[in-house]
C-alpha cells in the first residue's frame, strides 16, 4: 500500500456537525445496502459472492457516492482483516457486526507506513502515535483495526475499541475527495492494548492484498487514485 497523500481540494458542500454525521452515516448505510460487504467472505463466515462480484459492485458505487466508496474500503477492509485473523475470538465478537454494517471498521489508509508505537506497561502496552487518514470514523462508534510496533517485533495489528481512552479523532478533512466519509486523524496518546485484542503480524496484511487491490481499483476508476499517492 502506497503512502497516502490526502491534499483536500475546495468544497462548498456544508460542513455542519450534523450535517457531517448524518453523510456518514447516510454512506454507510449505502454501502452496506449494496450487499457488498459479504463480498468475497468465505460463507461460512456469513459471506457470499466473489471477488469479481466485488469489484464490479464496488466501482458502481464509487462512481455513484464517494463517500461510500471509502466507506466501503474502510468497512470491507476491517472486516478482511478479521476474515484472514488467527483470533477467532475477535472475529466471532466483532465480524457479524461489521458485516450487517451495525458496527464501522475504520484502518488508516497508509496500512504499513507509520505504525503507531506499543510502549510495554506492567506486562501489557499503551499506544502512541498519529494514523492519518482514516475513513469510517463514524459517530456512532467504530473499531479501528491498527498497525502497531512493538519492540524487536515486525508490523502488528491489533483492534482497537473508538471509545478507548487516549484515542482521539480530529476533525473531519475538507474537500470533495472526503466529504462525508467521515475520514480524519486519530491520535493514539497512552492507549491501552491488551494481547487479546492483537489480530495478526505481517502477514495478515499479505493476505488481505486481493481484496485491498480489488477495494483500490474502484477508488482509482473513480477518480480517487490521488489519495493513494
Amino acid at each position: 500500500m502506497r503512502t497516502a497523500h490526502h491534499t483536500p481540494r475546495a468544497s462548498t458542500r456544508p460542513s455542519s456537525k450534523q450535517t457531517v454525521i448524518a453523510a456518514g452515516a447516510h454512506a454507510l448505510q449505502l454501502a452496506t445496502a449494496s450487499g457488498l460487504l459479504r463480498c468475497a467472505v468465505p460463507a461460512a463466515l456469513g459471506g457470499c459472492g466473489t471477488l469479481e462480484d466485488l469489484a464490479r459492485g464496488a466501482t458502481e458505487l464509487a462512481n455513484r457516492s464517494r463517500a461510500a466508496a471509502w466507506v466501503l474500503w474502510a468497512q470491507r477492509s476491517a472486516i478482511e482483516a478479521l476474515v484472514q485473523s488467527s483470533n477467532i475470538a475477535v472475529r466471532e465478537h466483532l465480524l457479524p457486526d461489521l458485516l450487517a454494517g451495525e458496527l464501522a471498521g475504520a484502518l488508516p489508509l497508509s496500512l504499513d507506513a507509520r505504525p503507531v508505537i506499543a510502549e510495554e506497561v506492567a506486562g501489557a502496552y499503551l499506544l502512541y502515535g498519529v494514523l492519518d487518514p482514516v475513513p469510517n470514523l463514524q459517530w456512532s462508534g467504530f473499531s479501528l483495526v491498527a498497525p502497531i510496533r512493538r519492540a524487536a517485533h515486525p508490523l502488528e495489528w491489533a483492534v482497537l475499541r473508538g471509545e478507548e481512552d487516549g484515542l482521539r479523532v480530529g476533525i473531519d478533512h475538507e474537500g470533495d475527495t472526503w466529504w462525508g466519509s467521515r475520514a480524519a486523524a486519530v491520535t493514539l496518546n497512552g492507549t491501552f492494548f491488551r494481547m487479546d485484542e492483537w489480530i495478526g503480524g505481517s502477514e495478515l496484511l499479505d493476505a488481505m492484498q486481493p481484496v485491498l487491490k480489488t477495494l483500490e481499483a474502484s477508488l482509482q476508476a473513480a477518480g480517487l487514485a490521488e489519495a493513494f499517492r
